[in-house]
């Protein structure tokens, strides 16, 4: 999820999302090389009107949606030292053997088709699901265990029998694109993905797979029906990584994409955490600068959450409520240029899920260790849903709903991270719908009508001006390496 864990893009992206997207036109039927023709899809990413969730911590753990497996290194609790940080340490201080037992486990526990016929009816009409580098090649001693592919076949199948559509999403890449746990290994701060040859150069082998098998001359009829979209890499961090980098392999991702699949399916970038409009001429200028025809069905996917600064949670709900409207109008604006969704956000008013910030990490909201803020709150009951208050729980309903009513109008959907966890409620749609703070259906809204706050019961006395937006970017940032 995240960002979500200390250096999640989330922390970037807290009003620094929103990227533009250049120009697009939806092509139907294409020809390649004069011979082959693409089939058309039926969906594209300018008429699909995106309302999902994402599959977070299945084929990619991550510690704080399915803490039990990590928790399994430290039973006696005390000092988390000897808890492992990601999935490769958590393979590496297993081994081979003792993991693929545990991990061929968890894929077949922790989702099943149940959950792909309740995600249905909750009134959603697609997954996103991440997966890892190491599902289909490994770098040479690399820990990690293959196996997760299947799975993601399986998801496939379940999606296309509930008509559902999914968006295949290379969440994690060698070296890590970003540093965070949720690429498969945390660095904070050193991403290493473009510190070696052989790391692109097997990112694009990958990436071609994927293409292939999921939208290649081979298709099955149930992926041809069934994948909306193929994101080519989560969350590329651009404050540590070249800019010119990362376009250098958006461009042949793209290219590559066109020229494999026999299906015009979208292909998905990440923002890159830049500013708004920097993406408006993504691809136009390539398209110029290479004779490369036809581009077309891309979408730039935006992600947003309000609790990776102290900034951020020091707002009001009514201040919350304006981030939301604001950026809503930002990303509206690039609509001309690119389709965009929010392909990420939550529930969250905090940071206090155990873990959200990494394995031995605090909470910004407790004031605690790394971060020097002061103490926003108590996370004592965060989880504990008897023990929230009125006012929490009409905060966290006004959350969704203006979130939900700005996505819906202002751009071309949003995506939920994610479906379920094992403990949290702020990051898990189901329990969010059991509990009646996630809307259903999805349209109804008790409190936010047309982006109006109907409802002030819960004000917190008379908020104060918003957040200058490149004032909660820059806190964010100097978090992010303290």
């Amino acid at each position: 999820m995240f960002a979500r864990n200390i250096l999640l893009s989330s922390t970037l992206i807290f009003l620094l999302v929103i990227a533009g997207y250049g120009s697009c036109e939806d092509v139907s039927i294409h020809k390649r090389n004069g011979n082959d023709s693409i089939i058309q899809s039926s969906f594209s990413s300018r008429s699909f009107q995106y309302r999902g969730v994402a599959l977070g911590g299945w084929l990619v753990l991550e510690p704080y949606i399915t803490p039990s497996l990590f928790l399994e290194f430290n039973k006696t609790g005390g000092n988390e030292s000897d808890i492992p940080v990601d999935e490769y340490h958590y393979c590496k201080k297993l081994g081979s053997e003792t993991a693929k037992k545990r991990l061929e486990k968890h894929w077949s526990t922790f989702y099943n088709e149940s959950d792909f016929a309740l995600i249905k009816q909750y009134g959603l009409n697609m997954v996103r699901i991440p997966i890892g580098y190491w599902a289909f090649e490994k770098m040479k001693g690399d820990p990690y265990v293959q196996g997760a592919q299947k799975y993601l076949d399986k998801a496939i199948e379940w999606a296309h029998k509930y008509d559902l559509k999914v968006w295949v999403d290379l969440h994690g890449v060698p070296g890590s694109q970003n540093g965070f746990d949720n690429s498969g290994y945390r660095d904070i701060g050193y991403p290493g993905w473009l510190n070696k040859t052989e790391n692109v150069d097997l990112t694009y082998k990958v990436l071609h797979q994927i293409y292939s098998k999921y939208g290649g001359h081979n298709i099955t009829s149930e992926y041809y029906d069934t994948i909306l979209g193929i994101e080519v890499i989560n969350e590329p961090f651009s404050p540590k990584l070249p800019i010119s980098d990362i376009k250098d392999y958006y461009n042949k991702a793209y290219d590559d994409g066109r020229k494999t699949q026999v299906i015009n399916n979208t292909i998905v970038f990440h923002d890159a955490f830049k500013p708004m409009g920097y993406w408006n001429d993504f691809l136009s200028s390539y398209k110029n600068e290479t004779n490369t025809t036809d581009i077309y069905n891309i979408l730039i996917d935006h992600h947003h959450y309000e609790v990776f600064s102290a900034g951020g949670l020091n707002q009001t709900i009514e201040q919350h409520i304006k981030s939301i409207k604001d950026l809503s109008s930002d990303i509206e604006k690039e609509i001309p240029h690119h389709p965009a969704v929010v392909g990420e956000w939550s529930a969250a008013l905090t940071d206090c899920t155990p873990w959200l910030n990494g394995v031995g990490l605090g909470s910004r909201y407790e004031g605690q260790a790394p971060y020097d803020n002061p103490k926003i709150g108590s996370c004592k009951d965060i989880n504990n849903w008897s023990k929230w208050s009125k006012k929490d729980k009409v905060n966290t309903r006004k959350f969704i709903e203006i979130q939900l009513d700005q996505y819906e109008s202002k751009m071309n959907g949003w995506i939920f991270w994610c479906y379920k966890t094992e403990d949290t409620i702020e990051w898990d749609f189901k329990r969010l719908v059991e509990l009646g703070l996630m809307p259903q259906p999805l349209t109804q809204r008790k409190y936010i009508v047309n982006g109006t706050d109907t409802n002030t019961s819960s004000k917190n006395g008379s908020p104060t001006a918003p957040l200058n937006n490149w004032t909660i970017v820059l806190s964010s940032l100097l978090a992010i390496f303290i």
